[in-house]
C-alpha cells in the first residue's frame, strides 16, 4: 500500500530554512519514501491535518503579522494527484491570534480548531462542503502564567483535541486544550450545533503541576482515559474520568539517564494498537516509548535516539509499521521500524527534508 504524507516546515525564523509543506509517498510494505519535495509554497507552514475524506489539508502560518494585523493565518489546500501528493491553495484566512501552533478538525470534520501560542487563545473555522475555512466564528481567551518566567509570563495555547462521545451516552462531545503557559488544561463541551460551539465545562480547566507546561494531549482510542505530554517538566501525566482526576504522573526520561540540559517533550502518538505510547524529545533528541498496562497507566520500557536534532514531531504509519519522525534542526526525516511484539524502534531509512516540524499520514 501507498501512503501520501506531508511534512509542516519552517521558512524562516527559528533557523527556519524551507519553502513550504513537503509530500511524499510512503510504501507501507518496504518502508520507503519516495518523490520527496515541495508540494506547495507557504509562510511557516507549521502544523498540519487532513481532512477524514483526505481531499483537503489545512495548515497553521507562524506568524505575527497578516494582511497588516497583528495576528497568523490559517490555509486550506485542495489534495490532488494519483496518490495525493500535490496541493493546492483553496483560501487563506487569519488565524485571530499571533503565532498559531496547532490545527484540529472536530469529529465530523465540520470545524477547525486553531491555537494561537502567542495570544494564549484558541479559534473557532467554519469549514465548508468544498474544503474551505470560513472566517473565525468563535474565540476562547485563556487566563494565568506559571511559575517559569521564560515560557509562562503569559498563557500560551499550544494543542486542541476533541474526544467523540460514545456510543449511547447523551451529551456533547468533549474537548480539551492545552495552555502551556497556565500549566491548565481547559475543559469544554463541543456541539457542532451551537452558533458557539465551544462551550466551558465546570470545573474549566485540570491544573496541571506547577511549572510542567502541557504540551500535547492524546485520548486512550478506548478507554476513558487522556495522556498529556508536559514539555518543560519533560513528563507524561495520565488523567482519567470527566474532570480529568490525576492516575500517574511518570518521566519521559529515566531519572538515572544522563540527558542532555533542558530537554522538552514534544509529540505523543499511539503506536496502532494502543498498547504502547511514544514521545519525542527534544534536547535529548530521543523517542521513549512506554507500555500501556489494561488499567491505562504507563510503564516505561526504552529509550532510542531519534537519529537527528530537534525532533519536533512523528507519525505511525496506517499499517503500525513504521515511525516517523522529522527533525527541525538536522534536516531529516528518519523511518524507523516497530516491532510489532516489543515495541522496539529499528532505524531503517533516513530523507533529507528542510527544517521539519510537522508530520502526517
Amino acid at each position: 500500500m501507498t501512503a501520501a504524507g506531508y511534512i509542516g516546515t519552517y521558512t524562516h525564523g527559528a533557523g527556519g530554512r524551507s519553502a513550504g509543506i513537503y509530500s511524499f509517498l510512503f510504501d507501507t510494505d518496504s518502508g520507503e519514501a519516495r518523490d520527496l519535495r515541495i508540494a506547495a509554497e507557504a509562510v511557516n507552514p507549521e502544523f498540519l491535518v487532513l481532512s477524514a475524506s483526505k481531499k483537503f489539508l489545512y495548515a497553521t502560518h507562524e506568524i505575527n503579522e497578516f494582511r497588516g494585523k497583528p495576528t497568523g493565518a490559517v490555509s486550506a489546500f485542495a489534495v490532488s494527484g494519483a496518490r495525493g501528493e500535490n496541493l493546492s491553495l483553496i483560501n487563506q484566512v487569519s488565524s485571530m491570534g499571533k503565532s498559531p501552533c496547532h490545527i484540529a478538525l472536530d469529529n465530523s470534520g465540520t470545524y477547525a480548531v486553531v491555537s494561537n501560542y502567542m495570544e494564549g487563545s484558541v479559534a473557532v473555522f467554519p469549514v465548508h462542503a468544498d474544503g474551505s475555512l470560513g472566517e473565525c466564528i468563535q474565540t476562547v481567551q485563556f487566563t494565568g502564567s506559571g511559575p517559569n518566567t521564560e515560557r509562562q509570563e503569559a498563557p500560551h495555547g499550544h494543542f486542541f483535541i476533541t474526544h467523540k462521545t460514545p456510543a449511547g451516552v447523551e451529551r456533547p462531545n468533549r474537548a480539551l486544550a492545552c495552555d502551556l503557559g497556565s500549566d491548565r488544561i481547559w475543559r469544554f463541551a463541543f456541539d457542532k450545533n451551537r452558533r458557539n460551539p465551544l462551550l466551558p465545562l465546570d470545573p474549566p480547566f485540570f491544573q496541571s503541576a506547577a511549572g510542567s507546561g502541557p504540551r500535547h494531549a492524546i485520548f486512550h482510542p478506548t478507554k476513558n482515559i487522556v495522556y498529556v505530554a508536559n514539555e518543560l517538566a519533560c513528563t507524561v501525566d495520565v488523567l482519567s474520568g470527566e474532570c480529568l482526576s490525576l492516575l500517574q504522573t511518570i518521566p519521559a526520561l529515566p531519572t538515572t539517564a544522563k540527558t542532555a540540559v533542558g530537554a522538552t517533550a514534544a509529540a505523543i502518538k499511539f503506536g496502532a494498537d494502543a498498547r504502547r505510547l511514544y514521545v519525542s524529545i527534544r534536547g535529548d533528541d530521543s523517542i521513549a516509548s512506554f507500555r500501556v498496562g489494561e488499567d491505562g497507566l504507563l510503564e516505561p520500557e526504552r529509550v532510542v535516539p531519534s537519529e537527528g536534532r530537534m525532533p519536533r514531531d512523528f507519525t505511525v504509519d496506517p499499517t503500525g509499521a513504521y515511525l516517523l519522525v522529522c527533525h527541525q534542526e538536522s534536516d531529516n526525516l528518519v523511518v524507523f521500524h516497530i516491532d510489532r511484539t516489543t515495541g522496539v524502534l529499528e532505524k531503517t531509512r533516513e530523507y533529507e527534508t528542510l527544517s521539519g516540524v510537522c508530520v502526517i499520514m
